[in-house]
């Protein structure tokens, strides 16, 4: 495992499903060597791919001229992911876990992101924009091992 000491970077994408791949590319980069498995790792990715694009479609109606700024804050304890917007704010933790049972039974398609999410991350916190803090932050953290 790297020792990491408060590495941060970030990234500034346009809120269009072509940055994606970017997204992904960047995460990816970034926990790699902390010491995550390949699934926890395509687990991270995945989760915060999925936070991305319900941004991407959801909040911003694939508007590309909107922005998304990601933040990973590496230390020796977690990796942090802050995912920052200025859509109006909508709090995932308001979303209840799918009975998965009668999902399948329904053949529903997609609304499973927030649920991969909280069931991938150790920590899922949102923080409404407030007048000292104008945008809207998804904070995802996964600890690290030992």
């Amino acid at each position: 495992m790297i020792a990491f000491s408060n590495h941060t970077e970030y990234i500034t994408i346009s809120a269009s499903t072509d940055s994606l791949r970017t997204i992904r590319e960047f995460i990816s980069s970034q926990i790699e060597g902390c010491g995550f498995t390949e699934f926890e790792e395509n687990g991270i990715v995945l989760a915060v791919d999925e936070a991305c694009a319900n941004l991407i479609a959801h909040a911003f109606a694939h508007d590309a001229s909107q922005s998304i700024e990601i933040l990973v804050a590496i230390d020796d304890r977690d990796v942090r992911i802050e995912i920052s917007d200025t859509a109006r704010p909508f709090d995932p933790g308001t979303i209840e876990h799918p009975n998965m049972d009668d999902y399948f039974r329904e053949r529903r398609v997609g609304g499973l992101g927030i649920s991969l999410m909280r069931r991938v991350m150790d920590d899922v916190v949102y923080k409404p924009a407030t007048q000292g803090q104008p945008r809207n932050t998804l904070v995802l953290t996964k600890r690290l091992a030992g």
